[in-house]
């Protein structure tokens, strides 16, 4: 059956994050989520088909509410590449602060779950986010720093987790403004330091290619997708109100893809229009086959 209701749907999301960063994953059963939010057991199963495919939905919505907030910044070409890396920081310090009951399940319940879904977007989430470090690092410091990027993006991925898990696990009273300045300032020391230091990088071409490997490269996030065919479309020879008309299909795109369940007609659609520009086509067939059509 299809799902309708999609502000049920989000309800039950949010009470079910809720439930088990309180109570444990394990501990919450799907007949305590029907309960507290006012169903039957069946009508849950309707939405969805198991504890574990909740579980990944709730991941999925947490996650494409930062990506939605990032993709925003991303569009703003007033800012320098610093700036954007540092708004980015901050937009995702505050997303933990705003919702620590989810990070708390995060941090505390899923690395013990064996289910290979979960396991397999949690690790798609963490490359995009390293990735996407690696590259700001490049952009700021420049190609001379190339080779340390990886190790780079490591280093401040896990100062990030470790303060959060010490003010939302241990709760001491680390002010959150002191955060986002301290690790920029380190950010600076290291990066500007192995320019003038002879050191051998930790996380090399070849060892980066092994973090890279066990995950489905042909799995692609369509917003990440979105993103490049914007930047070609703008740099493309294509008249101001031709090059609107993509970006607005593509736009329509994005907002479709934030929804719990995007409808397909949408993004058939828009990539219809899309066929306009010949030179998107290869990263118009990506995007095709990294879409969630939903199944009827």
């Amino acid at each position: 059956m299809k799902r309708k209701n999609t502000d049920k749907e989000t309800h039950i999301i949010k009470t079910a994050m809720k439930l088990f960063s309180s109570k444990n994953y394990n501990r919450t059963s799907m007949q305590e989520i029907a309960n507290i939010c006012g169903i039957s057991k069946g009508t849950l199963y309707i939405y969805f088909k198991s504890k574990e495919d909740l579980l990944l939905h709730i991941l999925k919505y947490y996650f494409h509410s930062i990506e939605e907030q990032i993709i925003a910044l991303e569009q703003d070409t007033s800012l320098t590449d610093k700036d954007r890396f540092i708004r980015e920081i901050e937009i995702k310090l505050n997303h933990y602060m705003e919702n620590q009951a989810f990070y708390r399940l995060q941090i505390q319940d899923l690395p013990g779950l064996s289910d290979q879904n979960i396991y397999q977007f949690l690790r798609r989430q963490n490359i995009v986010q390293i990735k996407r470090i690696k590259n700001y690092l490049i952009a700021i410091y420049g190609q001379e720093i190339s080779g340390f990027a990886a190790d780079g993006a490591f280093i401040l991925t896990g100062m990030l987790k470790q303060y959060m898990e010490l003010i939302m696990l241990k709760q001491l009273p680390i002010p959150i403004k002191k955060v986002l300045p301290f690790l920029v300032k380190q950010m600076d020391f290291i990066m500007e330091g192995v320019k003038h230091q002879k050191v051998e990088a930790i996380v090399n071409k070849n060892l980066w290619n092994i973090y890279l490997e066990d995950v489905n490269q042909e799995e692609v996030n369509p917003l990440e997708v979105i993103q490049q065919m914007k930047l070609k479309l703008n740099k493309s020879t294509f008249t101001e109100a031709e090059k609107e008309d993509g970006i607005q299909s593509l736009c329509i795109m994005e907002e479709e893809l934030m929804k719990l369940q995007p409808r397909a007609v949408i993004l058939r659609g828009m990539l219809h229009n899309l066929k306009n520009y010949p030179f998107l086509d290869e990263l118009r067939m990506k995007l095709n086959n990294n879409l969630p059509y939903q199944k009827t």
